[in-house]
């Protein structure tokens, strides 16, 4: 593929999967899973649809972001790495330094009883944090950056993948002809499940924190997916042509957690055992069905222009950064009201949503803070 033009169902992913992270974080004020702010009442189903949604949507980011790294190779008008940094180190910094704190702070005061100020509790923050030893991984992305752990783990795995992305651009050809075996038949397609299988039952018994090793393996595995499917054409009309069989095969998967909930338990033991090997095999193969059904729906339905798409793509870094932010801090307001959990859920979701939207509004026309925000200067014509 020596287009370098943008390809509008990733553009359409890529806004869709980054979206749903607000619903996502918004839902999880009331399951009964651990979480930085929650609501006094708590259902398990909402655990459901978290789980539902943590199943494939952090693997779709990925896969989009290994797309949009091609363009960004490809493209001539920055330094790649310079643009890297830009986007991706700097918004964490400042996400570090100025985002998460807000957090961390209504975070203390429901779950640890913390009665001082925001001052106060800023001056107590390096002391609370610095001691801990995370030793040789990336559990410190999420611990400092919590939701935006994911700039660094994709700024990290750029320059981890750059030479062989270089070289699958350079060997094009090449690669494309290795990639064909799996087209061949719908049955090869499904070796490629081998790797994620492997990395997980290899890697999650020795690294099983959340954001380890284990994971960063997975995710890099999408996120260099994401790059050939735009080294191969072939391989996006094989997914499109296929789109319903992915479908339905993930609907099945999925079906299997619902009618038995102990297979998706037995993921969070992991061991070198038969009935891990099983229940790991089941959740890569949901993984991978739902993240390849998406793909092949939206190039079925999402490859076309809009002009709100570039404004879109545009936002998604700022609104990804600071959406969890404003729902904690709406969220501590409104969780002690006497109100039922859906009119809760649905309070959070809109003053959320409304007061993120109109921050960007502030970013968007502010050229340091679209500095920050990881975001390009303005165009003369948006000027």
């Amino acid at each position: 593929m020596n287009n370098t033009t943008r390809i509008h169902y990733i553009d359409w992913l890529r806004v869709i999967a980054f979206g749903l992270l607000f619903l996502f974080h918004t839902l999880r004020l009331f399951d009964t899973y651990p979480w930085h702010l929650k609501n006094t009442e708590t259902n398990t189903s909402f655990n459901y649809i978290i789980e539902f949604m943590h199943s494939w949507r952090m693997y779709v980011i990925f896969l989009v972001s290994g797309a949009g790294t091609y363009f960004a190779m490809k493209s001539k008008r920055e330094n790649f790495l310079s643009g890297r940094v830009k986007r991706l180190v700097i918004p964490y910094i400042f996400g570090v330094l100025i985002l998460i704190p807000p957090q961390k702070f209504f975070e203390a005061i429901q779950q640890l009883g913390f009665e001082g100020r925001y001052t106060s509790f800023l001056l107590q923050l390096p002391q609370s944090i610095m001691h801990e030893n995370f030793g040789w991984n990336l559990i410190w992305t999420g611990y400092f950056g919590y939701h935006i752990w994911y700039l660094i783990y994709l700024f990290i795995q750029t320059l981890l993948f750059l030479p062989l992305f270089r070289l699958m651009i350079k060997h094009q050809n090449r690669v494309c002809k290795l990639s064909d075996y799996f087209i061949q038949s719908f049955f090869k397609a499904w070796k490629i499940a081998i790797p994620f299988v492997a990395v997980e039952f290899l890697l999650r018994p020795i690294f099983p924190e959340y954001l380890n090793w284990a994971d960063f393996a997975a995710f890099s595995l999408y996120f260099v997916l994401g790059f050939l499917l735009q080294i191969n054409p072939l391989i996006i009309k094989f997914i499109e042509k296929h789109t319903y069989k992915f479908l339905l095969i993930a609907i099945a998967c999925w079906s299997i957690y619902l009618f038995n909930k102990t297979a998706l338990d037995a993921i969070s033991v992991p061991a070198y055992t038969l009935n891990y090997l099983l229940s790991i095999f089941l959740k890569n193969l949901n993984s991978i069905a739902w993240v390849l059904a998406f793909t092949g729906l939206g190039k079925k339905f999402l490859d076309f222009n809009h002009r709100l798409l570039h404004d879109l793509n545009q936002g998604i870094l700022p609104f990804y950064i600071l959406h969890q932010t404003i729902i904690i801090f709406v969220g501590y307001y409104i969780v002690p009201l006497n109100f039922t959990m859906i009119e809760k859920f649905f309070l959070v979701f809109l003053f959320s949503f409304i007061l993120t939207i109109g921050l960007y509004q502030i970013i968007w026309r502010s050229s340091l803070l679209r500095f920050f925000f990881g975001m390009k200067r303005r165009e003369t014509k948006d000027r």
